[in-house]
């Protein structure tokens, strides 16, 4: 958990900026980065005290924000141990990738009806970026954001919820199917085909790649665990 000293500061200005409103909730979005981006993994102690400091905040705010955590299945409280973030099994990883993947879908057939030019050369430069990030943490939390992206673009903000909540479960997971350059690439280009057709207004084509780019994240996932792929 060390950041340099630059990154400390902004975060404590963001602290300050929400101490009037909603701090719980920009604690919540930190563990969340922290989690997006590797920081903590599954299995990892939660220390409180520590965070408290970090973010030069009292411990209220954290435990309120680890609670919010635990009702979104991201953290678990294990008694006389504390809070810890949560293991997903292969199992569960899994089911919410198959759960993931039929939003994907749906969210592909019904942003084709939305994305125009502007859009879609918006996504393209997203794309652009991934193709820079030659590491997988350079590579995840801007994949991320893509993904995020295109939901948003069903205009369903219902589905953008669920699809949301499902895919916070799987960053406890989904990192290890993307560790190579070879997946990585593929990956991408998958993107770009999808956008392609998502702008020139192909639902059906856009809903059948974005269901099979998350299945192949699936079978990326099963495969390192040395399981069956469907």
């Amino acid at each position: 958990m060390r950041e340099n000293s630059d990154a400390m500061t902004a975060l404590r200005r963001r602290v300050a900026e929400h101490q009037s409103s909603s701090l719980p909730h920009m604690i919540v979005e930190e563990l969340e980065r922290m989690i997006i981006n590797g920081v903590l993994s599954g299995g990892d102690r939660i220390n409180e005290s520590a965070l408290a400091l970090r973010l030069g905040v009292s411990r209220g705010p954290v435990r309120e924000a680890c609670r919010h955590l635990e009702r979104s299945r991201l953290v678990e409280f294990r008694a006389n141990r504390g809070m810890f973030v949560r293991e997903v099994s292969v199992d569960e990883a899994a089911q919410l990738y198959d759960i993931r993947a039929s939003l994907f879908g749906l969210a592909g057939r019904l942003a084709a009806a939305r994305v125009g030019t502007v859009e879609a050369e918006a996504l393209r430069a997203e794309a652009r970026e991934l193709d820079a990030a030659d590491t997988t943490d350079d590579y995840y939390p801007r994949n991320v954001d893509l993904h995020r992206h295109l939901v948003a673009l069903s205009g369903n903000a219902r589905l953008v919820e669920l699809y949301d909540a499902v895919s916070k479960e799987l960053h406890l997971f989904r990192r290890h199917g993307l560790e190579s350059d070879a997946a990585r690439h593929t990956s991408n280009d998958q993107h770009r085909r999808i956008i392609d057709h998502l702008e020139a207004g192909n639902g059906e084509e856009a809903a059948r790649l974005m269901e099979a780019h998350i299945v192949a994240g699936k079978n990326r996932m099963l495969a390192k665990h040395g399981r069956a792929q469907d």
